[in-house]
């Protein structure tokens, strides 16, 4: 057998060689593998190639797609994970007719794929390659197959140590072309997969989209009036050169998989750093560090202190931003998420205190703090090793509150390119504790992300959900409307509450926009259709506001044509007696309703209970009151009535007979089926 196989096409096999029989069978993946002897047999691409016992030539014809013209459309998968890849060969592939591109002056031979982009960002990757090792030139293409030249989109090679890579700046809807070859002899089969990765957040530092002011009153704070003031916002020790970097900024999930839809970020490195996917290169330029002042420090002894081992700290990069406000509510809590880079292995402290994230609210009449940032229902504050799970953050053994820990993508259970942050690890979306204030008292509150290690690109970050921080907006709920079908049934109530305390406020109930006369209360009774709203006028602070009126509908009454019939009926010999407990309804009601008995009024009321509509009474009684639940078929609404059941002991006259006569002769019979149609029960 000639080991070394050499393409040739059809038409020179016909003239080189004579055959008196000859035919062709294309191989199981659609391409021509040739054998030279008495016949063309057909052998598959992705099969082992053995030796053959007789003299034989091998000849492989050029895969479909071995020219751009032909190229072979990849499937696009919606995630990262390559659940359909798209099987290739390079046996038999030739040399592309295209000029080669500037990466790839080594390449022999090439084949080509198409696809149309999904998203700004899509992986492509080489998988099954199934042999030990190679190199693969790879030219990304967004010209048509005539215009294209040596200039490329992008040019790279992929191999057996680096099977990857993420082709970014892609316009979607827009078609590209994949030219991929090798060198020299190799040939081999393999699949390529091409994967969506995920969008990152998007970020914009203050000053761009929302002032350091806007980000606090505009996005974090809820608030029915303007109630926050002195804001602040620091980087270190607050110094004119901390100013250069901006640690501080908008952000939006931008159709990741982020918690939030929307909020604010602190990081203690600068936020242009923040977005995904996570890099191990540089995060920024912030190595201003400081002891911090004695909010701060307060904060760290809450969580035991700057940590100890195997290094002592003694300073930290940390930013903050603060303000006072003043509720008008008797509760507070807010939604945050923290991240760091040193959810990794390698950080000097990544089982110790190494970041932290501290909300220290301070009352400002008794000046006493309190950290709100703690693990839900405990008392322990929210820092690196309080938060961690080691399943995920591989090579650590120090698991704490795992349930809180998200995603590792430092060597941990998620792919870097998959996180929509360019931080190590994170926590879940998490809700601070709550705590209880007095509305119309000034507090001060300081939010403070730290972090001590000594390697500036171990940042750290908090990220907030917009408005969650929700310090007085009264609402008085969903709108009761037909159309969503949460109206009111004739005859029903509702109760609408400011939750107020009319000690702290001068209340006004209004309905379709009118002062309602004497309700000033901080109840109100809805027994109307109608838009009810309330003013407020808060005695203590100037805020004055109408909060957002709830539309109040009623579905139509069913309307009732006479009250359901009492059933009398003969007993029967037997212990019971059957009832059609449906003969009760008929002309109540021609309003489109269903019928459902009970043996109470309350099981009819409350739908428990229900009785069949043929219903076996117990003989033992005389009567019994059946209660029906009369049930819209287009509302919630019903009508509940009752009606008895009763049965008699039945006196049935019998039909006289008339008598017969006949001969008496040999024989003779009397006739009595004229008496069938006669029955006595």
């Amino acid at each position: 057998m000639i080991k070394n196989m050499k393409r040739v096409s059809l038409l020179l096999l016909l003239v080189l060689f004579s055959y008196t029989s000859s035919f062709a069978r294309e191989s199981e993946m659609s391409r021509g593998l040739v054998e030279l002897e008495s016949s063309f047999m057909g052998v598959p691409f992705f099969g082992n190639l053995g030796s053959s016992s007789k003299n034989e030539v091998l000849f492989f014809a050029a895969p479909d797609n071995d020219d751009c013209s032909s190229a072979t459309e990849l499937t696009i998968n919606s995630t990262l994970t390559c659940a359909t890849m798209t099987q290739a060969t390079f046996v038999g592939a030739t040399l592309s007719s295209q000029v080669k591109p500037t990466c790839a002056g080594a390449m022999t031979k090439d084949v080509w794929f198409e696809f149309t982009a999904t998203a700004t960002s899509h992986r492509i990757s080489i998988e099954d390659f199934g042999v030990i090792a190679f190199t693969a030139y790879v030219a990304v293409y967004d010209k048509t197959c005539g215009a294209m030249t040596s200039a490329t989109k992008e040019c790279f090679t992929l191999s057996n140590f680096g099977k990857e890579r993420v082709l970014n700046s892609l316009v979607i809807g827009r078609k590209y072309y994949v030219r991929i070859g090798v060198g020299g002899t190799t040939e081999f089969a393999f699949k390529m997969c091409l994967a969506t990765i995920p969008p990152p957040i998007k970020v914009s530092p203050s000053g761009e989209m929302y002032s350091v002011e806007g980000l606090i009153k505009d996005v974090l704070v809820t608030a029915g009036c303007d109630l926050v003031s002195n804001i602040k916002y620091q980087v270190g020790d607050g110094s004119a050169k901390t100013k250069s970097v901006n640690t501080f900024g908008y952000f939006n999930r931008n159709g990741s998989d982020f918690p939030f839809e929307e909020g604010v970020v602190l990081s203690t490195s600068e936020v242009q750093f923040v977005p995904g996917p996570f890099t191990t290169g540089s995060k920024g330029i912030n190595t201003y560090r400081w002891v911090g002042d004695k909010d701060l420090v307060d904060a760290i002894n809450d969580t035991g202190g700057m940590p100890t081992t195997p290094l002592v700290a003694t300073d930290m990069r940390v930013t903050q931003v603060s303000f006072d406000f003043t509720p008008i509510k008797d509760s507070l809590n807010f939604e945050y998420l923290f991240a760091s880079n040193s959810y990794n292995s390698s950080c000097t402290y990544h089982c110790n205190n190494g970041a932290l994230f501290a909300a220290w609210l301070i009352d400002t009449t008794t000046g006493i703090g309190e950290n709100l940032a703690k693990i839900p229902g405990t008392t322990t504050p929210i820092a690196l090793n309080t938060i961690w799970d080691s399943s995920k953050i591989l090579g650590t053994n120090c698991t704490q509150n795992a349930q809180y820990f998200w995603n590792a993508y430092e060597g941990g259970n998620m792919p870097p390119i998959s996180a929509p942050i360019n931080f190590a690890g994170s926590t879940v979306g998490m809700s601070s504790a709550s705590v209880t204030v007095i509305p119309g008292r000034k507090y001060h509150i300081k939010l403070a992300v730290m972090d001590f290690c000594t390697n500036d690109s171990h940042s750290s970050a908090v990220f907030f959900n917009a408005r969650s921080f929700d310090i007085g907006t009264p609402s008085l709920g969903d709108d009761m409307v037909i159309e969503g079908g949460s109206a009111l049934c004739p005859g029903e109530t509702m109760v609408l509450k400011a939750d107020l305390n009319p000690n702290d406020y001068v209340i006004q109930w209004t309905k379709d926009g009118m002062d309602l006369v004497g309700e000033n209360g901080p109840t109100l009774t809805v027994n109307s259709k109608g838009s009810y709203g309330v003013k407020l006028d808060y005695k203590n602070v100037a805020c004055y506001l109408e909060v957002d009126p709830i539309q109040v509908e009623y579905f139509d009454e069913i309307i009732i044509e006479k009250p359901p019939l009492n059933l009398v009926q003969c007993k029967s010999p037997t212990a019971t007696t059957l009832f059609n407990l449906e003969s009760s309804m008929k002309g109540v009601t021609h309003y489109p309703v269903t019928a459902m008995f009970y043996e109470s009024k309350s099981d009819a009321e409350n739908d428990t209970g229900q009785i069949p509509s043929y219903y076996n009474f117990d003989n033992t009684f005389s009567s019994k009151t059946i209660w029906v639940r009369i049930q819209s078929a287009i509302s919630p609404c019903f009508k509940v009535y009752s009606f008895t059941i009763k049965t008699e002991t039945c006196v049935i006259g019998l039909v006289p007979l008339n008598d017969m006569h006949i001969c008496n002769t040999p024989g003779s019979t009397f006739d009595l089926s004229q008496y069938d149609s006669i029955v006595y029960h």
